[in-house]
């Protein structure tokens, strides 16, 4: 007897424990795409990157920026340098994966251009943040990476 009754308190705690895993999913940030590369600006150096246009995002991304609501692009205007800072505010979370994919394949192409002749380009590569939580997606080729990371998860 007492053992089903364990059994139905044990049963009942792990469906309560399942049904809190499940729904346990973070909303969206309220915070603008412009409000979190500010506040990404303010602990990596951006003053070498040019502030990039929808055209420049459609160009190097390959993707259409009226898509979002909300894309901050900083790169490189010197071809031979890597680093960047991309915020996007999704529209809708859906949206996330395709971009993480897109930007994980623009890493991968950049790798095996700079592998033979800049490899300290190659390092900072290496390092790439990339994040998809809340509404958003970051991406970062920076000399400080962690720093990075560290602002976009107490800015969200």
């Amino acid at each position: 007897m007492k053992a089903l009754r364990l059994k139905e308190i044990l049963c009942v705690l792990l469906t309560v424990a399942f049904i809190v895993l499940v729904t346990r999913h973070e909303p969206p940030s309220s915070v603008s795409a412009q409000d979190m590369a500010a506040a990404l600006c303010r602990v990596t150096d951006v003053s070498a990157l040019d502030e990039c246009k929808n055209a420049d995002f459609r160009r190097e991304i390959q993707l259409n920026p009226n898509d979002y609501d909300g894309v901050v692009f900083y790169s490189s205007p010197n071809i031979m340098e890597v680093r960047e800072l991309l915020v996007v505010r999704l529209t809708d979370e859906s949206q996330g994966e395709a971009l993480t994919e897109c930007l994980r394949s623009r890493v991968e192409e950049k790798r095996k251009l700079f592998h033979a002749y800049a490899p300290e380009q190659e390092a900072l590569l290496d390092g790439y943040v990339l994040e998809n939580t809340r509404g958003f997606v970051l991406f970062a080729v920076s000399e400080n990476p962690e720093a990075v990371r560290q602002t976009f998860k107490e800015t969200l």
